[in-house]
């Protein structure tokens, strides 16, 4: 596989110079839709950006609140914090972490191993926009990328700026974040930001303590850019564990009495370097090499353990302009991710190191002045060298290979209105901690070598865009074949048999007048196991409706007014995959937000669940200790809780 990758990256940089010589409305440049900035949106995938300026008027303090209740996005937080949330797109419940491919300016932040993308290490104040890709986008992006895409950017250097922003709400939260930046005249520009945070949270024994640091420095030239960026993340977290309903009953905040002791510490180093090179009057060259490391300790009920992970993606590719072909837009390219993995506990060691490699190339062809087609194919392989302490004691080599394919229009029918279609494949390679289950099961397990996932999913559309009013409208059907998923009765990862899910999605924004906006959205979700010993079972944790209703209203220059609903309804618990629990119950919560600015000062105070519903975002099939028979587990989510901040802007 070094080898295929090597020789296919010299290739192509030897003769590609030669070829040629809320929703809102889509902004003048967006990333997501080919891996590059494109001034015009020509891909039938439908993506929706939430701008700097939508973040700062919900009053938003992690990225979790951002993303919560947007069209086709179903968010699980543990401890309503954010430090332990999930997004999902398209119905993954458990294995949305590894479903949902999350991006911060193009670097992944999905893990090789089974822990969900940690949304804690972006800060939401370093964010320009985010960039939500509806459906999965195999070709385009690879490896997990199934239900969606979601690629956060930060914000560029520009004029000398300088912030300072100070927050104190509930359960003792204090939070600072300190940011300056500036692109100078001579092409050198830099940006230094650092976000601190102390909570006692909701829960007992959750307390949390986060310091993110980041700095980037790069320089401008006539034909391109370099850059490069350091990030250190420290994290310490006290974790609560689940409740079982009677103890709900008894004290919602309190802690199990089996985990008072546990905690999920971790410190994270990422270094990336990037370039931008002009080559032709057509063609460009752009490539990120980023190296990720992370060290981590824990105690789960009083076993201790520690959990690293070394991660290095290097990322080429090529981005050109065909006038032969009407000017068709290509991107070709290779991605290679190495990931050395190690978890030791009390029940042994086990160690993966996993190469993925892969080749694409994507076309988007102007077949007319009114119609664009996408056309597009891949192929990925992984190697992973296995060893443990109880399946692979020996140690075992597992390889596979896939290549998939995209085929899909975009109509603009009018100035106003895109109509779209798309068939994407997708595919999921297994985790390197997937191959076995870190606790030991009654009969031996045997050598489980699961099958990598592997899926289509079509979807067509309408998008109807005027000023800033938009709306859209999404039907979609996603299949899978071989749908990795972890059985927690039998303790193992398995194999689903087919599963499928089927969907509506629909969003919108009327601007009523200058002052006042309205935001909606709603998702609907059918996901469910067609055939296997599961057939016509309902897909864990996956609400069926989830519906946001927003408002922000200027009340004067200076005052300005925010309020969301969010209801969810219910849905199966987490893990239960034969659907013999109850459900966990659906809930709807208000949040508003009230902001005054005064020149380079800016104040906001936020208010969380106003009616102080009592509500559980997760919920998770269990075992009775005294009787150890299957019941329900409750992540308790934050009753009434508030923020308040104070912000300093100024260059």
């Amino acid at each position: 596989m070094n080898i295929l990758f090597s020789s296919a990256v010299l290739t192509l940089a030897a003769v590609l110079p030669g070829v040629v010589s809320a929703a809102t409305e889509i902004p003048a440049v967006v990333v997501s839709a080919a891996r590059t900035e494109q001034s015009t949106l020509t891909t039938p995938a439908s993506i929706t950006v939430i701008s700097r300026e939508q973040i700062e008027a919900s009053g938003a303090r992690h990225i979790n609140e951002v993303l919560r209740g947007q069209g086709g996005v179903q968010v699980n937080d543990l401890y309503g914090d954010g430090s332990r949330a999930t997004v999902d797109m398209r119905g993954f419940g458990d294995t949305a972490g590894s479903n949902t491919l999350v991006l911060v300016d193009g670097r992944r932040l999905n893990n090789p191993d089974i822990a969900a993308p940690d949304l804690n290490s972006i800060a939401l104040e370093d964010v320009e926009r985010i960039e939500i890709i509806q459906g999965s986008a195999g070709v385009l992006f690879g490896d997990q990328a199934v239900g969606g895409v979601i690629n956060v950017i930060t914000r560029k250097p520009g004029a000398l700026r300088h912030s300072l922003k100070l927050s104190a709400g509930s359960y003792n939260t204090v939070q600072l974040h300190a940011m300056t930046s500036q692109a100078l005249d001579n092409g050198i520009n830099y940006l230094l930001s650092v976000d601190a945070r102390e909570s006692d949270n909701y829960r007992d024994h959750n307390e949390a303590s986060y310091l993110n640091g980041s700095g980037k420095l790069g320089y401008e030239y006539d034909s391109g850019s370099v850059f490069g960026e350091l990030q250190y993340i420290n994290e310490e977290l006290n974790t609560p564990g689940p409740l079982f309903a009677d103890q709900v009953i008894e004290d919602r905040r309190q802690v199990s009495p089996n985990y008072v002791d546990d905690f999920s510490n971790a410190k994270t180093a990422i270094a990336r370097l990037g370039l931008v090179q002009q080559l032709s009057n057509n063609w460009s060259l752009e490539a990120e090499l980023t190296g990720r490391d992370t060290n981590g300790e824990f105690r789960l009920i009083s076993m201790d353990g520690t959990q690293d992970r070394q991660v290095v993606e290097f990322t080429p590719r090529f981005i050109g302009f065909v006038p032969a072909m009407n000017n068709t837009m290509l991107t070709l390219g290779a991605d290679a991710v190495d990931s050395d993995y190690k978890l030791s506990s009390g029940f042994g060691d086990q160690l993966n190191d996993q190469m993925q490699g892969s080749l694409y190339a994507q076309a988007v062809i102007p077949a007319s002045e009114v119609l664009d087609i996408t056309l597009g194919v891949r192929y990925a392989e992984v190697e992973n060298e296995l060893r443990d302490s109880f399946t692979f004691t020996s140690g075992q080599q597992i390889d596979d290979e896939v290549t998939v394919g995209t085929f899909g229009f975009a109509i603009k029918a009018d100035e106003n209105w895109r109509i779209l279609f798309r068939a994407d494949q997708n595919y999921r390679f297994a985790k390197v901690d997937e191959y076995t289950s870190a606790l030991p099961v009654t009969t031996p397990p045997g050598v489980n070598i699961l099958k990598t996932q592997e899926g289509v999913s079509i979807e067509t559309g309408v998008e109807w865009a005027s000023g800033s009013d938009t709306a859209k409208l999404l039907i979609y059907q996603l299949d899978l074949d071989n749908e990795i998923a972890y059985d927690p009765v039998n303790f193992a990862n398995i194999n689903l048999d087919e599963t499928r899910r089927k969907g509506v999605i629909t969003s919108g924004y009327w601007q009523q007048s200058k002052k006042l906006g309205y935001s909606a959205s709603y998702t609907f979700t059918d996901a469910e196991v067609l055939s296997g010993a599961f057939a016509g079972k309902d897909i864990p944790l996956v609400a069926r409706h989830s519906v946001l209703l927003g408002s922000d209203y200027q009340l004067t220059e200076k005052w300005q007014l925010y309020g969301e609903l969010f209801a969810i309804s219910d849905r199966v618990f987490g893990g239960d995959f034969n659907n013999v629990l109850g459900r966990l119950p659906g809930y709807g919560i208000i949040n508003i937000k009230a902001g005054y600015d005064h020149r380079d000062f800016s104040f906001t105070a936020r208010i969380n669940n106003l009616l102080n519903k009592a509500y559980s975002d997760v919920g998770q099939l269990s075992y009775d200790p005294n009787t150890f028979a299957a019941t329900e587990a409750f992540f308790t989510s934050p009753e009434i809780n508030f923020m308040l901040t104070a912000a300093w802007q100024f260059r």
